[in-house]
């Protein structure tokens, strides 16, 4: 069985397609996205996205929608309304939370927490779950990662793991290692690094040091980049946000430190508008 993800914008939106069933992945496909207030912090993107209808654009309907992140830069409202009130969506707690204040989708669903629950069916072969990143100074609505499992001849999960900004390496193993039927083959993370002062959230986005090292502990096969798009920032935020910017070659040097002691995993960089597929019985 085949696993396509299409990118819908050179920043962290994603169409996913098994079986042909389809999930919309942080959709933000038009406008700008404002984390309070438009004075704290306000972004557009640099690049215009490849679709900004879903249903013009690609002439598909959508099955699901998974909201990783409470974030507007994750769930949208502009897109999110511009879609059928009548999709399921699944969002972590807090956009959970903030998706149902808005009155207008009539199926949201909590992701599971899966440090303490298992993950959710939202298709008869797909299921869901986040993990959060555990520790004294951690963020968990910011750091931690979206697990999407798909059933293979109804015998093994392939999972997803979706790390937009970076969870540690220690949470993530320490579900994955409770697990018996569980195969992690694709680590959806970014390759740049991107940080605050203290007082305004630290350190964002882990980077592709702290990814290669995850995908080399989990044996994935297959490492997507995401979430690095350089987008036009205003607002006070954009007066401190600092971004260490990192290539895919950039990655591969990081993952060339592990070569004599494991498999490296296949490094790719899908372009807003492209698509790749992958066989998750390989």
């Amino acid at each position: 069985m085949s696993l396509t993800l299409r990118h819908l914008n050179d920043d962290t939106s994603w169409l996913i397609i098994y079986d042909n069933f389809k999930i919309l992945l942080d959709p933000w496909l038009f406008g700008s996205q404002i984390d309070y207030f438009h004075y704290f912090s306000r972004q557009e993107h640099a690049i215009q996205p490849s679709i900004q209808n879903i249903t013009r654009d690609l002439n598909i309907e959508i099955d699901a929608i998974i909201i990783s992140h409470e974030f507007t830069d994750h769930c949208h409202e502009e897109t999110l309304r511009s879609l059928s009130s009548t999709i399921p969506i699944y969002a972590t707690t807090n956009a959970a939370k903030r998706i149902r204040r808005w009155n207008y989708f009539q199926y949201v669903y909590t992701i599971p927490i899966l440090n303490n629950q298992s993950q959710l069916n939202i298709f008869d072969r797909i299921r869901v779950g986040y993990i959060e990143e555990k520790g004294f100074l951690s963020l968990p609505s910011l750091h931690g990662a979206t697990c999407i499992s798909f059933l293979i001849d109804n015998q093994q999960w392939h999972s997803l793991l979706y790390i937009p900004h970076g969870c540690e390496q220690t949470s993530i193993c320490e579900w994955f290692n409770k697990q018996s039927n569980v195969n992690i083959c694709i680590l959806l993370q970014g390759f740049d690094r991107v940080f605050n002062p203290i007082w305004l959230g630290g350190l964002l986005n882990y980077g592709c040091n702290q990814a290669a090292k995850l995908a080399i502990a989990l044996k994935v096969k297959h490492w997507i980049g995401t979430h690095d798009e350089n987008k036009i920032a205003s607002g006070l935020v954009s007066l401190f946000l600092k971004r260490h910017n990192y290539t895919i070659d950039d990655a591969k040097l990081e993952l060339e430190k592990y070569k004599d002691e494991t498999i490296i995993p296949n490094l790719h960089h899908i372009q807003n508008g492209n698509s790749i597929t992958i066989d998750l019985t390989e």
